[in-house]
């Protein structure tokens, strides 16, 4: 809103330190209201969890959508567009104040996916850009659609499996987010997104402020369902979705780790299968290497970073070459 009235260069820097305020503001004042904490069944340390106020997400998300729609030009295919991301976050907060079942948990999800897809096969390139390997490839739009629903859907569980850790949800996010907005200066697809991105990580560093180890704090299926869109998103924004494999990698090898291996023993009855790997794989460095909580963190966030220069870097060269 104001993005229309205030046509100066400082609008960028307003919006997401009135946002930062806003955010720990918000938090802080509303967090004794959110559910409690239950914990994760079969989850490493879970009843250390148990009481902490949780579905965060609810909040510093809210908060996102309101910096945006008071500092951004938002058009309203964009809109409908954010709107998705917002139904996966009450679906997360409705479900972490009182659990609902696999079968409409897993509906939702779908639902949210395919709408999700199709609103991105309109407002995203078709035309995918492999950069690094210099290939073009015009998808289908129906094709789009079905691999887009499928990102998003695959995206949402991966965030939601790496939250279990204090600050490691938070901490992938902002680096695989960082990343994303600086390919897409690399490669000059800038958009809407890119603001998204912005106000994305002003609100997570509020966020992360409770949710450092000891944390007083959880995001709950509010947040981690609602980054799990977002970051789908970024991916389809930057022209080359499958840039998502290697800018979330450790996100998706942590919560993919759990997706596989729960559907390989549901299709094949073949319930030994991985027996020795915990899963997520942030619980097997837990209990079986004995990482701390703040170990497994720090090493997780180093090896992204580790990964995301590494990318940055090649991809750079890429471009210029």
């Amino acid at each position: 809103m104001f993005a229309y009235l205030l046509h100066t260069r400082y609008i960028y820097l307003i919006g997401p330190f009135f946002t930062l305020i806003f955010t720990f503001f918000s938090i802080h004042k509303q967090n004794k209201k959110l559910p409690s904490d239950g914990g994760r069944a079969f989850a490493v340390d879970s009843a250390s969890a148990k009481g902490k106020p949780t579905s965060a997400g609810v909040i510093f998300i809210s908060c996102l959508f309101v910096g945006i729609g008071l500092f951004s030009e938002v058009t309203w295919q964009y809109a409908l567009l954010y709107l998705c991301a917002m139904m996966a976050m009450i679906c997360g907060y409705l479900d972490d104040k009182s659990p609902w079942s696999a079968t409409l948990k897993g509906m939702t999800d779908i639902v949210i996916a395919i709408a999700s897809g199709t609103l991105a096969s309109f407002l995203f390139p078709l035309e995918i850009d492999i950069f690094i390997l210099h290939i073009t490839w015009t998808v289908p739009q129906p094709l789009y659609i079905v691999l887009a629903s499928i990102l998003v859907w695959l995206s949402i569980n991966f965030a939601n499996a790496s939250d279990g850790v204090d600050g490691l949800c938070g901490n992938l996010t902002m680096v695989s987010t960082v990343t994303f907005f600086a390919m897409t200066i690399i490669t000059k697809r800038v958009s809407m997104m890119n603001n998204v991105m912005l106000y994305l990580v002003v609100v997570l560093l509020v966020y992360l402020w409770y949710n450092c180890h000891p944390s007083t704090l959880l995001m709950g299926d509010s947040g981690s369902q609602a980054i799990g869109v977002f970051l789908a998103f970024f991916a389809m924004a930057s022209g080359n979705p499958f840039s998502y494999i290697i800018i979330c990698l450790p996100m998706v090898l942590d919560g993919g780790s759990s997706l596989f291996k729960l559907a390989f023993i549901r299709v094949t009855k073949i319930k030994g299968f991985m027996k020795k790997i915990r899963t997520p794989l942030h619980d097997h460095c837990r209990k079986e290497w004995n990482w701390a909580n703040q170990m497994v963190t720090e090493r997780f966030t180093l090896i992204h970073l580790m990964i995301e220069g590494a990318y940055l870097l090649l991809l750079y060269f890429s471009v210029t070459d």
